[in-house]
């Protein structure tokens, strides 16, 4: 999604939507003028099926949703409002399993508390197409016209069927049967709750709605984890007959990331890691792999091993989704922490991958870590970093490297390059660095993988320094 400007016309839309400051650009009258270019969408795609509107824990979106819920009824399009706050795989579920025409979720997922969005769900449940937020940005009026109505609004709750989904695609009494100490970080999001209603013993921890996300964004990188860390830590001591780990999921419980007994961080390219492991080691699931351009080369070695193809992707799950509808892919994943897997939805789903990350310990009788590592010093080790810098110099420092790739970067030479989105250098050890200038902000995302965590740090610093020159 997009950054708006405090002008309507200045509306744009990104991957799933729009997004923006509430009170400043998220506003009553903006959001009417989107969801009214959405309305004109739908009926130019001759769409008559019902629309779902979802919304999460964040300030007022559930007056946002209802808001939007009397635009679309006005409209002569019939509503299916949520009871309560949910998740945005519910909404996804729901739109998929009862073939609606799209659904709506009032969530600015993992940015800061004074966002919103507008988060679009196609027909088949996952993020919206390219052509399908362009279409609708160029239905963008100056004015509302609508008359709101509560007439074609329908209150519904689509829990039930999401938790029997869910059930059915883990095996829950292996999980129970297991000596797990399981905790879950909501983050103060909308997946509060979510693994108790699946009938689960969890420790949860910032489980009760704050606006303010505890003052940090509801987005599982170890910056914002500083308290779940300790409480992992401490719990770890308390259970110490049992195998301790924290599912950690986003505002909106699309992504996933976790924590191990010994309070380690286990970052997204690790999640997916132990996912394929577990899917096809101890699940015995066919079906090929998707990881997008920015993820671990373990993901590499593991579809080697396994004689999995392995499908890299631009950066963005819409990608992903795709080849999850035209090819049989047992899981696809992005760095950003979402993942989905066969015989589900074409989505990410933060909640889902929790429980097959404690179905993984149950079946192995280990930590978190200690798979890992078992897998690692069978593939080689890897360790990631990741640094988003600020700067106007963005496009011109991925234009300047494009032009003229260096033979050597951070005193290691250069052995390949590619540029399927941003500018990727690999080294001759398999560490590598990628460049990606925001197409929407003033942004050079850095990425990079080493094979010693000092090794990271190097390649990294030299890429910040290349701001200075």
């Amino acid at each position: 999604m997009t950054i708006l400007s405090s002008t309507p016309s200045a509306i744009k839309f990104g991957t799933d939507g729009w997004r923006a400051r509430i009170a400043d650009d998220f506003t009553f009258d903006n959001l009417q003028l989107v969801t009214e270019a959405f309305i004109n969408y739908l009926k130019a795609s001759q769409m008559t099926a019902p629309v779902a509107i979802g919304y999460d824990n964040r300030f007022q979106s559930e007056t946002f949703a209802k808001h939007v819920a009397r635009i679309c009824s006005g409209a002569g399009i019939k509503v299916q409002l949520f009871k309560a706050v949910v998740s945005s795989p519910t909404t996804s579920f729901h739109v998929n399993q009862n073939n609606l025409a799209a659904g709506i979720m009032i969530t600015a997922s993992h940015n800061p508390p004074e966002w919103n969005g507008f988060k679009i769900k196609e027909s088949f449940g996952g993020s919206a197409w390219v052509a399908t937020t362009a279409a609708i940005e160029k239905n963008l009026k100056t004015k509302p016209t609508v008359i709101l109505t509560e007439t074609n609004i329908k209150l519904v709750d689509p829990k039930p069927a999401y938790f029997a989904k869910l059930k059915s695609l883990v095996n829950r009494e292996k999980i129970k049967k297991a000596n797990l100490n399981m905790i879950i970080d909501p983050m103060f999001g909308s997946g509060i709750g979510y693994f108790k209603e699946l009938g689960l013993a969890v420790t949860e921890i910032r489980n009760y709605r704050d606006p303010l996300f505890g003052g940090v964004n509801p987005e599982p990188l170890p910056i914002n984890l500083e308290d779940t860390f300790s409480f992992v830590r401490e719990s770890s001591l308390v259970h110490q007959d049992k195998l301790t780990a924290c599912i950690i999921l986003d505002g909106d419980a699309d992504r996933v990331a976790a924590i191990d007994a010994t309070g380690a961080f286990i970052n997204t390219h690790q999640v997916l890691t132990l996912l394929i492991y577990h899917l096809v080691n101890n699940r015995q699931m066919s079906g090929d792999i998707i990881k997008t351009f920015n993820i671990s080369q373990l993901v590499d070695k593991l579809c080697q091993k396994y004689h999995r193809k392995l499908y890299v992707t631009p950066i963005g799950f819409k990608h992903v989704a795709k080849l999850m509808m035209e090819k049989d892919i047992l899981i696809g994943g992005e760095e950003s922490g979402g993942m989905g897997i066969k015989g589900y939805i074409p989505e990410r789903d933060g909640v889902l991958m929790g429980l097959l990350l404690f179905e993984l310990m149950a079946y192995e009788n280990k930590t978190l870590g200690q798979i890992l590592d078992e897998i690692m010093q069978k593939l080689g080790y890897f360790y990631y970093d990741r640094t988003d810098l600020h700067t106007e110099k963005a496009q011109d420092i991925v234009k300047k490297l494009k032009t003229a790739p260096p033979k050597e970067f951070a005193g290691k030479k250069v052995a390949q390059v590619e540029d399927l989105d941003g500018l990727k250098f690999y080294f001759e050890n398999e560490s590598w660095i990628l460049f990606r200038a925001s197409g929407t902000e003033l942004l050079l995302r850095i990425y990079v993988e080493g094979r010693t965590p000092n090794e990271v740090k190097q390649i990294l610093g030299a890429g910040e320094a290349l701001l200075s020159l």
